[in-house]
């Protein structure tokens, strides 16, 4: 009855499946002596639900794990399940019972066959003169499903607010749905038959029919990523206000130094598996953070202004004085150190190719993601590449540890618009538009998630190279 191992191997399962069901007829035999009319009730009804269930209570808070089966008589199907109760409330108590709940309609069957979780209030007092009152037998028939109970309970004296929570157990129904993020290749027996019952990923029955499990087919993610990284500026344009409307033009003449970015950006996911071994995705975000720019120039512009492009006559009328083209020559140029605000919103699409094999697992992520700062005048591309490969360690019931090391390619290009105000003449500004881009394309990562059960997960991933780029994500996963 131990079924709730993270875990279980093909080869165990038909003994377990076999424990819960010759439970289950005992416990109907058990029943009869008192309510001989079970059996009609069964009979009559949509189906049945057994179960087994053990509890602890402390003063404050308590639980309660366990395990049954519902038994279809639409199609003679059986549905394993794992049951659990959460206790909050005041009250002592170790206790265990057995259960079957006749299913009379439709929906109740199906309630039962899906899993659900449904809050109540209730009390336990099960503390007799002698202390201990055993195999106690009692029908809810007043309940909304109609429920026969076998208590056994060592003492318990319990008032609490309840959730009692029923979800399928995956691996004893075979139903080809797995603990791995990834489709996971866990056994090549033929003994089992796993049927997959859900629209996605296409081909997913011929993959489970050769040993592989899949995750559940669609997530919803809440994601925050921070990155710095040294920049190069690999192009810059620059014109003169009031000459062919401040158009800009290749500028060499510039020595650059210290340019980097640095953004914050929490975002939302959603991603699908398409294919059992490809899952596609996308992103949209809020982009919070700063890029970094200092460079100079020796005057060259300005010079270049006044040699080839102001008409400089004092004499014809509409023309520049002499002096101002004289100011240009001489100008000695600036340094100039940009602070530019990056806020604005980042759009993200791209694929994960991955598998399992054994609970070790190769993922390979691939994206481009496309930064809007309007507000900024800035726009920035990004390339990223992430294979990574690691392992799921089993934990208790479906939940699970898993750790990973890989690398990253990641090229961003980060392109610039502005002014310069300095010291030249009658008011006249610079207009220019500079590239950046990443110094170190690679670096390497390492990470870990924790999942809660198949449609929990908390992640965090941290990346580094050296000390002229890191990033660090994190990730709040919901999977349906």
């Amino acid at each position: 009855m131990t079924a709730c191992s993270s875990s279980t191997p093909y080869e165990e399962r038909v003994e377990i499946r076999q424990s819960i069901d010759d439970e289950s007829e005992q416990l109907i035999e058990e029943l009869a002596e008192v309510y001989p009319e079970i059996y009609a009730q069964l009979e009559e009804a949509e189906g049945y639900a057994t179960g087994v269930m053990s509890n602890i209570k402390v003063p404050l808070v308590g639980g309660g794990t366990g395990i049954g089966a519902v038994y279809s008589n639409v199609d003679d199907s059986i549905t394993y399940i794992d049951l659990y109760r959460y206790d909050v409330g005041a009250g002592l108590g170790l206790s265990s019972y057995r259960m079957i709940s006749i299913l009379d309609t439709p929906e109740n069957l199906e309630k039962f066959s899906k899993g659900f979780s449904e809050q109540s209030w209730g009390t336990d007092w099960n503390i007799s003169v002698s202390g201990i009152e055993a195999d106690k037998v009692y029908y809810l028939e007043d309940s909304e499903i109609p429920t026969y109970l076998v208590f056994e309970s060592s003492a318990s004296a319990v008032g609490s607010a309840r959730l009692m929570s029923v979800s399928v157990n995956e691996e004893l129904t075979e139903t080809g749905m797995g603990n791995a993020k990834f489709a996971n290749h866990e056994s090549a027996t033929d003994k089992s038959s796993p049927q997959w019952d859900r629209p996605l990923p296409f081909f997913a029955q011929d993959v489970v029919d050769k040993g592989f499990s899949l995750p559940l087919p669609f997530g919803i993610s809440i994601l925050y990523a921070e990155t710095k990284q040294d920049m190069t500026i690999s192009g810059l344009e620059a014109g003169f206000s009031g000459i062919n409307n401040g158009a800009t033009q290749a500028v060499e003449f510039m020595s650059f130094d210290n340019n980097y970015s640095h953004s914050k950006t929490p975002q939302l996911k959603l991603d699908a598996w398409i294919f059992p071994f490809m899952n596609v995705f996308a992103t949209v975000g809020k982009v919070n953070g700063m890029a970094h720019v200092e460079f100079a120039s020796d005057g060259s512009v300005a010079n270049g202004v006044a040699e080839n492009s102001l008409p400089c006559n004092p004499i014809l009328p509409g023309q520049k004085p002499a002096e101002f083209c004289e100011a240009l020559r001489d100008a000695t140029g600036w340094n100039e150190a940009l602070d530019v605000d990056l806020d604005g919103w980042n759009y993200t699409i791209g694929a994960t190719f991955a598998a399992g094999w054994q609970d070790y697992f190769l993922a390979i992520p691939v994206s481009v993601t496309y930064i809007d700062m309007k507000n900024a005048r800035a726009e920035e591309l990004v390339i990223n590449v992430s294979p990574r490969i690691g392992k799921q360690i089993p934990l208790k019931d479906t939940s699970s540890v898993d750790v990973y090391v890989g690398v990253s390619y990641l090229d961003s290009t980060l392109t610039i618009y502005g002014e310069h105000y300095g010291n030249l003449p009658d008011d006249k500004h610079i207009t220019y538009k500079i590239e950046q881009e990443n110094i170190d394309k690679w670096m390497g990562l390492v990470g870990a998630s924790y999942n809660f059960n198949r449609s929990w997960a908390i992640q965090a991933e941290y990346g580094q190279n050296g000390s002229d780029k890191r990033q660090f994500v994190s990730s709040l996963t919901h999977r349906f």
